[in-house]
C-alpha cells in the first residue's frame, strides 16, 4: 500500500516548480492533493496532469495573501475530502502587486519599499501563518498532522540585496520552530526545508552561462536538486508515519552547496 494512501495533502505554490514537484510526489504517494495557486491556468494543468496519471486531485485558486480565501480552501478541501492531514506551504511571491517578478528583486535593504516589504510578508509568512492556522482546528481533534514549510538557503546565509525575501523566509522557519513546540501535544509535526532546487525563479538567477558554471561549482554533488524527486521525497518522508517522532527541524536540501 502506498504509504501516504487515503491522506488528503494542501500543497499551496503547487502550479509550478518545487510546489508542483510536491504535488506530484505526494499524490503517487496515495493522496489525494489539492492543488493550490493563484494562477488558475497552472492550477489545472497539475491537476488534470495527476488525474491522467489515475491519481486523485482537485485545484484551489487562492491568494494565500488573503485570510478569507485561504479559509476558503481549507473549506473547500474538507468538504470533498473530509478532512485535511497535510499541509505543505511552497507559496511565495515577489516584487509587488503591481510589478510581480520571477526572482526576489535585488536592491539594498534601506531602497526596497514598503510596498515590496509587504507583498513580501503578506505572500510568504503571512501566507504560512494562514494556513497554518486554518488547518489546525482539523489536525488537532483528530490528534495527527503534519507542516511543511518552505524556507530558503539564502536567508540562512543572509544573502546581500535580498533582505524582504531573506527576512520573511527566516520568519517562516521561527514560526515553524516555535509551532513544532506548541503543537506536539496534539501529534502534529512542523518541519522547516530549505531547499536549493532547480526552479523558475533559480534558472532567472543563471541566466548568464558564467553564472551559472560558477553556481555549479558550488554544489559538491555535482547537479541541481529535482522539485518532484528531491523536493517531493523529502516531503514525503517528513509527512508519512516513518517521520512522526521528527519535528521541529531545520533541514537544509541544496546538494552540500556551500552558503
Amino acid at each position: 500500500m502506498a504509504k501516504l494512501a487515503d491522506k488528503v495533502a494542501i500543497v499551496t505554490g503547487a502550479g509550478r516548480g518545487i510546489g508542483r514537484g510536491i504535488a506530484l510526489r505526494l499524490a503517487k504517494d496515495g493522496a489525494h492533493v489539492v492543488v493550490a495557486s493563484r494562477s488558475a491556468a497552472t492550477v489545472n494543468e497539475v491537476v488534470e496532469e495527476i488525474k491522467a496519471a489515475g491519481m486523485s486531485a482537485i485545484g484551489s485558486t487562492v491568494d494565500v495573501g488573503s485570510d478569507a480565501q485561504v479559509k476558503s480552501m481549507v473549506a473547500q478541501t474538507v468538504t470533498t475530502f473530509g478532512t485535511v492531514d497535510i499541509l505543505v506551504n511552497v507559496a511565495q511571491s515577489w516584487g509587488s502587486p503591481g510589478r510581480h517578478a520571477l526572482s526576489p528583486p535585488e536592491s539594498p535593504f534601506e531602497d526596497i519599499s514598503d510596498e515590496e516589504w509587504d507583498y513580501t510578508f503578506a505572500t510568504g509568512f503571512k501566507g504560512t501563518l494562514y494556513g497554518m492556522r486554518a488547518v489546525l482546528p482539523f489536525m488537532k481533534s483528530q490528534r495527527r498532522g503534519r507542516i511543511v514549510n518552505i524556507g530558503s538557503p539564502m536567508a540562512l546565509a543572509g544573502k546581500p540585496y535580498m533582505a524582504a525575501y531573506n527576512a520573511t523566509k527566516e520568519a517562516i522557519r521561527s514560526l515553524s520552530l516555535t509551532a513544532a513546540h506548541e503543537l506536539g501535544a496534539y501529534g502534529i509535526t512542523v518541519n522547516c526545508i530549505l531547499p536549493g532546487i532547480l526552479t523558475d525563479a533559480l534558472a532567472d538567477n543563471l541566466k548568464d552561462p558564467s553564472q551559472r558554471e560558477a553556481f555549479m561549482k558550488t554544489l559538491p554533488m555535482g547537479h541541481l536538486g529535482d522539485p518532484e524527486h528531491d523536493a517531493g521525497g523529502l516531503v514525503a518522508f517528513l509527512v508519512s508515519d516513518d517521520a512522526s517522532y521528527f519535528t521541529g527541524g531545520t533541514l537544509i536540501l541544496d546538494g552540500g552547496a556551500a552558503h
